[in-house]
């Protein structure tokens, strides 16, 4: 008979951190969705604190971004869920890049 496959029924544990970085691109997210909702209820003459809250979208999007790069890996943990954020704040970040550079050209 063939090797038959055997199932590890032991979950591996998530990396230390990684809801907090989960919840940072969930934030960085929210906020860069209030920006756009709330320029364009204004008609793009949005007050000073739509700024302020872009930045802080930016900022926690990078933050996610840099941090969520593992460079020694465990093989105990399970590194998916940290990933899905990377990608998603990288996303968010592309998003913001795209949206600043329209405001400026056009």
């Amino acid at each position: 008979m063939a090797n038959k496959k055997r199932f590890n029924y032991i979950r591996k544990k998530i990396v230390p951190g990684t809801w907090f970085r989960v919840m940072t691109a969930i934030l960085s997210f929210v906020l860069l969705v209030s920006c756009i909702v709330i320029s364009t209820c204004m008609e793009g003459q949005g007050p000073l604190y739509i700024g302020a809250l872009g930045i802080s979208s930016i900022i926690m999007a990078v933050y996610t971004v840099f941090n969520s790069m593992v460079f020694d890996k465990d093989p105990e943990c399970n590194y998916i869920p940290l990933y899905v954020a990377g990608i998603a704040a990288g996303i968010i970040v592309i998003l913001w890049v795209i949206l600043l550079l329209l405001g400026l050209f056009f």
